[in-house]
């Protein structure tokens, strides 16, 4: 049954994008942003909306409510209503078009679509955020993973004020326009890519995955149900059919594409890498050994590895296939030539298996926790540093 037309009665502004989309409000002046037939990036980008904005209701992640919006020109702001492309200005016929309903009203509380890293801790969903990684590679999201961010009132008992996430621009989804579905392991990122160094990214990703492999056939297919007729084209009907049979396919492998995702991640370096390469490791060892002194000196340092060699390369990735402990000495200069330090590093590596419960049952991960332990002619520091803790799917 097709969903009732909501009437816009005014244009306020234009907005940032792609689809050249629109801030228009209705008869009680709710607010929402209006993408229109014939837009620069086609009109199949509504369609990708309306069954991505279904499928994540039916997953149960925060995203706006969408309606179709009735247009009738010679309304307040009736000179925006216009695509402009090149040289060209095309005017937007009236019609059904997609509305998505602001959660708050912009000209009464902030939207935030940027967010420094230091509040992504406030965010109380922000596992939608992590669900979206999955998510955008089921779908074939080609654009980078968008997201508005809203502050709620606290509770109570909580002072700290909170944010909330809801995951947006949806067209891109399917290939765009194309409908077609392709290996793009780096697409759909979110800008911030600090959100993906979790320690427990793969045991969540894989948790996700079962998710949505649990989505019926007919959750699937009720996404088209009210998708309104004046967006379709004379073929899109069977293509549409074409897209969700795939669609339900792409599930059984999904496991596999987010493996190959998060590969492609670790060797990127945006995340914690699951196999830490020695070099990487040691960098981050150097540091701990060094920064402390140097910031206590206001100098900067210079450091000598005094035996690093590829023989120092091979014991880190000895005990990180295996445990166990490597040795090394470090100096440390500022640049005047003058000595700062020399440390003695050991790190240590412990292999634990975690099994970790899944809505598809139970998976097995082992976690390596590596201790260091940095000492100097005075004294013997040991530091447990849960930046060395890696996990790693067995």
């Amino acid at each position: 049954m097709a969903q009732l037309a909501i009437s816009i009665q005014s244009v306020e502004r234009r907005l940032r994008g792609g689809t050249q989309a629109l801030l228009v409000r209705d008869s009680s002046g709710v607010p929402y942003v209006a993408k229109f037939v014939g837009n620069p990036q086609g009109t199949r980008t509504l369609i990708n909306e309306w069954i991505v904005n279904r499928l994540l209701k039916h997953l149960r992640v925060s995203t706006p409510e969408i309606y179709p919006l009735r247009l009738q020109r010679k309304i307040p702001g009736d000179e925006l209503l216009c695509f402009h492309i090149g040289n060209q200005t095309i005017p937007i016929q009236e019609g059904i078009h997609l509305g998505s309903r602001c959660p708050v009203d912009p000209s009464k509380k902030a939207i935030f679509d940027f967010l420094p890293r230091t509040l992504l801790n406030k965010v109380a969903n922000l596992p939608d955020l992590l669900f979206a990684l999955v998510f955008d590679k089921w779908v074939n999201q080609t654009d980078t993973r968008q997201a508005i961010f809203i502050r709620e009132r606290s509770a109570a008992d909580t002072p700290t004020p909170t944010l909330r996430t809801y995951l947006i621009d949806q067209g891109l989804c399917f290939g765009g326009s194309r409908w077609e579905f392709e290996e793009l392991p780096l697409a759909g990122l979110f800008h911030d890519r600090s959100i993906y160094s979790s320690i427990d990214l793969e045991a969540v990703c894989h948790a996700n995955v079962e998710r949505i492999q649990q989505l019926s056939g007919e959750c699937l297919f009720s996404t088209i149900e009210d998708l309104p007729e004046e967006w379709l084209q004379a073929e899109d009907r069977d293509e549409l059919n074409r897209l969700l049979e795939t669609l339900a396919k792409r599930r059984i492998t999904l496991h596999d594409t987010v493996d190959r995702t998060l590969h492609r991640l670790q060797e990127a370096g945006i995340v914690t890498p699951t196999y830490a390469t020695s070099r990487n490791l040691l960098a981050l060892a150097l540091i701990l050994a060094c920064i402390p002194s140097a910031l206590a000196a206001r100098a900067i340092v210079n450091i000598e590895r005094t035996d690093v060699s590829n023989k120092a390369h091979r014991s880190l990735k000895r005990i990180q296939a295996t445990g166990g402990e490597a040795d090394f000495q470090i100096t440390a200069r500022t640049q005047a030539g003058e000595l700062l330090c020399q440390r003695s590093l050991r790190i240590q590596a412990q292999k634990k298996a975690t099994d970790i419960k899944t809505a598809g049952g139970t998976r097995r991960f082992t976690r390596c926790d590596y201790l260091l332990k940095i000492s100097d002619s005075e004294r013997t520091t040991k530091i447990q540093q849960r930046a060395l803790l890696f996990i790693e799917r067995t």
